[in-house]
């Protein structure tokens, strides 16, 4: 490709092109449809070395922010696994939901971490719940205050030590592995990058007959009546098992779905997937217009997301401050870190400038952003301080595409998006203008001193009442109403 075609929406429509000219989505190696699990991986990977690289520089890339996996921090949170006995997955006894978090816990404020997505639901829903959570970055957040949480470790122990002893293998023939390598020639031929195809092939179907069987034990043992996980892709081995055990599963979502998020968004007629949740419980009535899921429209339930509602009526009394709030992001955050600097040294622009960074700029930012260093922004570097709060105080939100945008709008903010790569994820807001688009600092003062906010329906993205409509849903869902 082209540089001038390096854009999110290119991309994608020619790789779903090469999806359906190739037939990927009906091909199987070692009797499994392979596709549908190394999708949204292989997309990503493109996406990194062809756009998201490409608007990084080198010492970003270069700059180690996590650590790699190596075999003294493995046995290390094994040990730690196997001494917390309580945490166990093999030792519980049946529960009527399993919860699969996807282990994102947010410090709160009295220094506890707290699923966003999950925890609620423990505390509401009239159901006994057990949470299976994995670590991430081989950590666990704590102190919770979730209550029946069992650890996977556990089970990764077990993978690995089949991994260790070179059993359950599975077995490619020649003319799998010739296959393999002839679409990662086309891949690279196509998008100019190179991607083990037999590798990332062969690991995650060694994995899967690795793992589900101690995903059937847990079941067996469990006997749930539903499943709610966060984030379905890298969980199709838990969705099988559940598929074959005729237990429904449920995901929440829990960020940005859009055309362009191709773990959720399946248009051609030929792509589909037989591992994807049953159920897709959706913030509000917006996401499901804008995708084409790979369910039927009756699957996908609008239901709001507690944890924004919860926190908007704590923070309802906050008043206004002329103050804007930026939300960075890894991918973007050296332009959007630049673009908040220029904005502050506009002479006689008053307004407060605040620079939320991600968890995972947090450790690096000082060395990636000096820029920050010396301005006049506060640059909000810590676990704790809460993103709500600081919505609610604030006039006007700057960012890019993340979640947090649409639950900006909730609190009623003036919203400008910054030309940046990933905007395209977003372009159904700037169309519907909702939110404007600006590519300079000076176009945001412009804009903001001259229009005042768009009004749109509240429930737009995110339905009121969520906590009841959850109980309702899978009340219907398990009585098979």
């Amino acid at each position: 490709m082209k540089k001038s075609d390096l854009s999110l929406k290119n991309l994608y429509e020619k790789f779903i092109q090469f999806e359906e000219d190739k037939n990927l989505f009906s091909k199987k190696i070692a009797n499994v449809l392979f596709w549908e699990r190394i999708r949204f991986q292989i997309f990503r990977l493109i996406l990194q070395k062809r756009i998201y690289f490409a608007e990084v520089e080198d010492k970003v890339i270069k700059k180690k922010d996590f650590k790699l996996i190596n075999y003294y921090l493995k046995f290390h949170n094994y040990l730690v696994a196997i001494l917390r006995i309580r945490r166990n997955p093999f030792l519980v006894k049946e529960h009527d939901i399993i919860l699969f978090s996807n282990s994102r816990r947010k410090k709160q404020e009295d220094g506890y971490w707290w699923d966003i997505y999950t925890d609620h639901l423990e505390k509401e829903i009239n159901y006994s719940t057990i949470l299976f959570e994995k670590d991430i970055f081989l950590k666990y957040r704590k102190p919770v205050k979730t209550e029946n949480m069992v650890y996977l470790t556990y089970l990764d122990l077990l993978v690995d030590l089949k991994k260790y002893f070179r059993r359950s293998r599975v077995k490619m023939s020649d003319e799998e592995k010739q296959y393999l390598k002839n679409i990662s020639a086309e891949i690279r031929s196509q998008f100019g990058c190179f991607i083990d195809l037999e590798y990332i092939v062969y690991h995650n179907l060694t994995t899967r007959k690795r793992v589900m069987p101690y995903y059937q034990k847990l079941i067996n043992k469990i006997k749930p009546k539903a499943a709610i996980i966060v984030c379905s892709y890298g969980k199709e081995d838990f969705i099988e098992v559940c598929k074959l055990n005729m237990i429904p599963v449920i995901e929440l979502q829990h960020g940005v779905m859009t055309r362009y998020h191709v773990g959720y968004s399946y248009e051609k007629d030929s792509a589909k997937k037989s591992n994807f949740p049953d159920y897709l419980f959706t913030f509000g009535k917006y996401w499901k217009e804008v995708v084409s899921y790979p369910i039927t429209k009756e699957k996908l339930v609008n239901v709001g997301f507690p944890e924004l509602e919860i926190r908007k009526q704590r923070y309802q009394a906050v008043k206004k401050k002329k103050q804007i709030l930026f939300i960075s992001q890894k991918t973007i955050g050296l332009k959007l870190s630049k673009f908040a600097v220029e904005l502050s040294q506009i002479r006689n622009f008053d307004y407060r400038i605040i620079y939320k960074l991600h968890p995972f700029e947090v450790f690096s930012w000082k060395e990636n952003y000096p820029w920050l260093m010396h301005s006049n922004i506060e640059v909000v570097d810590h676990q704790g301080v809460n993103l709500y709060h600081l919505f609610a105080e604030s006039e006007v939100l700057v960012g890019v595409y993340s979640t947090a945008i649409y639950e900006g709008l909730s609190f009623q903010m003036r919203t400008f998006l910054v030309n940046l790569t990933g905007i395209d994820y977003v372009e159904h807001l700037i169309q519907s203008g909702i939110v404007t688009k600006v590519s300079k600092p000076e176009e945001l003062v412009n804009v903001l001193s001259n229009k005042s906010a768009e009004r749109f329906d509240a429930e737009l993205f995110f339905k009121a009442n969520s906590i009841n409509n959850i109980k309702e849903e899978l009340n219907k869902i398990i009585n098979k109403i």
